[in-house]
């Protein structure tokens, strides 16, 4: 079977690994600084923004947290959206309030957001699908206008830049996603910018337990002038949300690796783009918009009979998925029923995720290519 996602892990990632294991400490400690560092470099942007975490997920659940959202406030996500974005605003006890998306890039836009805007409205919780950026110029000038926190969940979108600026940088806050299907993969982990020197030292202590934050460690020593080294006093109640020495270690090596994994990916998505584009019967993503990047995390194609091509796909061994479902669809977020989504209905019902990955092959690309020509003609 042909997987949609797959990760690029080889000797580099065990020998450091390896390192960690000798040094006799696999807890949080230098290799977890390092990674940080080097991710924010990558982006073009300062480490002393970032921190890393165990999941995407936390960072998710931290951002409500870190924002003070609570009952009365009310929360805009697009509707396609992962399930834990709407999970975290329910959880806050704040309102869950969809925006539909663009029918093509699966995107939110600013008309889409203005239409769900009130005085209750304290967030908006954005992603740029399958790594193609919104359009942020119009969404951040709607944020400032209406005192609105903007948040960036950019778990698919690792080294997308918007007219120079990487996504996940350009609001208060921005998430990156480093699980088992993620462009960097370290097994699970996540990393949070945010654009406030304040909010960044109460969002580490909300991550490790509430404890004080120094520049050295992360946990303040200041009992040990006393010689009190055991004492533990806190700020705040917090959880334990951060990253160890093995999961940094790989990550190190696999940001090192990006621009490799970006530059495969792109290819396989510009071979689908040669051969769908203006075929009868198949919509291709999008043209980004001028001066951005993409990091070609997803390729979908839209088809009336979206179903029966995954169903041929997957037999003959090629596996297929449409990301994300819908979250008015989602049952368990009880969204009323009379609200209308008109292009999120017609993008679940056609939108197809190819596969692409590093790891593909030119005889699978071509194998998926002839395969999906060979049912839509």
């Amino acid at each position: 079977m042909i997987n949609i996602f797959q990760p690029s892990l080889g000797e580099k990632e065990l020998d450091e690994i390896k390192k960690v294991f000798e040094s006799n400490w696999i807890g949080r400690g230098e290799y977890v600084k390092e990674f940080e560092n080097k991710f924010a470099l990558s982006l073009n942007q300062s480490p002393n923004n970032f921190f890393s975490l165990n999941s995407c997920t936390e960072g998710l659940f931290l951002a409500a947290k870190v924002f003070d959202f609570g009952i009365g406030d009310e929360i805009i996500v697009p509707t396609i959206s992962f399930i834990a974005v709407g999970s975290m605003v329910i959880d806050s006890g704040a309102k869950l309030v969809l925006c539909d998306v663009d029918k093509y890039s699966l995107n939110a836009t600013a008309e889409a957001i203005s239409k769900k805007i009130t005085s209750k409205t304290k967030a908006i919780v954005l992603n740029h699908y399958g790594g193609h950026p919104c359009e942020m110029d119009s969404i951040i000038a709607l944020a400032k206008n209406n005192n609105i926190f903007l948040i960036e969940d950019s778990a698919c979108a690792v080294r997308s830049f918007y007219k120079g600026q990487a996504c996940g940088t350009l609001g208060d806050m921005g998430l990156w996603s480093f699980d088992a299907m993620k462009m960097i993969v370290t097994g699970d982990g996540g990393m949070v910018y945010i654009d406030s020197s304040e909010l960044i030292k109460t969002a580490k202590e909300l991550c490790y337990l509430g404890l004080p934050v120094s520049s050295s460690s992360g946990i303040d020593k200041s009992s040990d002038e006393e010689g009190i080294w055991w004492e533990v006093q806190i700020n705040q109640l917090g959880r334990r949300s951060i990253m160890n020495n093995i999961t940094a270690a790989i990550g190190t090596i696999q940001v090192d690796r990006l621009d490799g994994f970006i530059s495969k990916r792109k290819e396989i998505y510009d071979s689908y783009n040669n051969a769908f584009f203006n075929q009868e019967g198949i919509k291709t993503p999008p043209e980004l918009f001028k001066d951005c990047t993409n990091s070609y995390y997803f390729y979908w194609i839209q088809v009336d009979n979206r179903d029966e091509l995954a169903a041929f796909l997957k037999e003959n061994g090629v596996y297929t998925t449409f990301r994300y479902w819908p979250l008015n669809k989602v049952k368990y977020f009880n969204i009323d029923n009379s609200l209308s989504f008109p292009n999120t209905e017609f993008a679940s019902n056609r939108t197809l995720n190819l596969p692409i990955h590093q790891s593909l092959s030119d005889n699978d690309i071509n194998k998926i290519i002839s395969l999906v020509l060979k049912f839509t003609s």
